[in-house]
């Protein structure tokens, strides 16, 4: 949806840093054995109060094995031989598909501490997003294109508008049935605009029956894609040639894929006591025959306020006008929440599941 713009580094390391690392590794190495083998140089460290000349040893013999691993991620021996994308095989013996992907691997893995941040919240909304791709039966991969699009981000805002997880823009948005108005942003709601983009997602395929075009229709447009697929006489994505950002796309999905579904090789490893409590949420439907303050709601749910308007960012304002509104409710929180409700004659619940 957003323009995919990041920047133009190249996947590719020289073989002057290869050889830098290796020095490195080479000059620790030496350093280790001097620190062991000169009596004078223990002597010292021991006057000094600091570690023994053995537990230096282990120490960079440690620093040794982490910048080896660094060396073995730049490696292209390292690098997988088999990718897929919704089933579809990549054929990364192609050195140009090889070049592509490695720009968008070797550039995400320059950020781990970002990579940690996707996989923790990936782990976090997992289940709710593969649950209604399970409900569409469409491919499980979709959830790494949420993935590129906002790093699972929420309250994310493009410089174009496009917001929320998938990054709708106002206009599909509400072609795909979510509610944009003074009141509320359903672009917003994780439930609903997931929905949304995997109706968005699936007709797109039914159009182009591909869904790496697709997928690259989401982020370009399908007319933008009909238009090179009529005058560059393939269907074959990898074939076609698209916008830079709309290329880097596809493969950048590929990549996100790659590290989080093999994530402890790339040195990304996250302690299960780090990780983010997992998304269950239910939704309400309820009707209200006048004017609400949002903090009720809040308090139905035995919530502080900015919990709950952290599980309905759809909301704008305080005040909601009379009519139908959905609101997603921890699932722990329902049962409280319904009973909240009872309380007030001028609402009625639609819908409780």
């Amino acid at each position: 949806m957003r323009s995919y713009q990041r920047s133009a580094v190249s996947g590719q390391r020289s073989a002057g840093s290869k050889k830098s690392i290796y020095a490195l590794i080479a000059a620790i190495t030496i350093i280790s054995l001097l620190i062991y083998c000169t009596e004078a140089g223990a002597q010292a460290t021991q006057k000094k109060g600091v570690a023994s000349p053995e537990k230096r040893i282990g120490d960079l013999e440690k620093d040794v094995m982490k910048l080896q691993r660094e060396v073995d991620i730049f490696n292209l021996d390292a690098l997988p031989e088999n990718l897929t994308l919704c089933e579809k095989k990549i054929p990364i013996y192609r050195e140009d598909v090889r070049d592509r992907f490695e720009r968008e691997f070797f550039q995400l893995l320059e950020n781990k501490g970002l990579l940690t941040l996707i996989v923790k919240r990936y782990l976090q909304y997992m289940n709710m997003i593969n649950e209604e791709i399970r409900k569409m039966a469409l491919p499980s991969d979709l959830i790494y294109l949420a993935i590129t699009e906002s790093y699972l981000l929420p309250r994310s805002l493009s410089r174009a508008n496009a917001a929320g997880i998938w990054q709708f823009i106002k206009e599909t948005g509400k072609r795909e049935g979510l509610l944009i108005n003074d009141h509320l942003d359903e672009r917003y709601n994780i439930k609903r605009s997931t929905r949304s983009a995997l109706t968005h997602l699936k007709r797109l395929y039914g159009e182009f029956g591909d869904w790496l075009i697709a997928m690259a229709a989401y982020n370009a447009g399908p007319g933008r894609l009909r238009e090179a697929i009529e005058h560059q006489g393939t269907r074959d994505f990898l074939d076609l040639y698209l916008p830079e950002e709309t290329e880097r796309y596809i493969f950048r999905i590929l990549a996100v894929k790659e590290i989080i579904l093999n994530r402890e090789r790339y040195g990304i490893k996250v302690d299960e006591k780090e990780l983010y409590k997992p998304l269950s949420v239910v939704e309400i439907v309820f009707e209200t025959d006048r004017e609400i303050h949002t903090n009720m709601l809040a308090k139905a749910m035995e919530l502080p306020y900015r919990t709950f308007r952290i599980y309905n960012l759809q909301i704008r304002k305080y005040r909601l006008p009379k009519g139908t509104y959905r609101i997603n409710v921890p699932a722990e929180k329902k049962e409280a929440f319904l009973k909240g409700l009872k309380g007030y004659e001028y609402i009625q619940i639609v819908k409780d599941n």
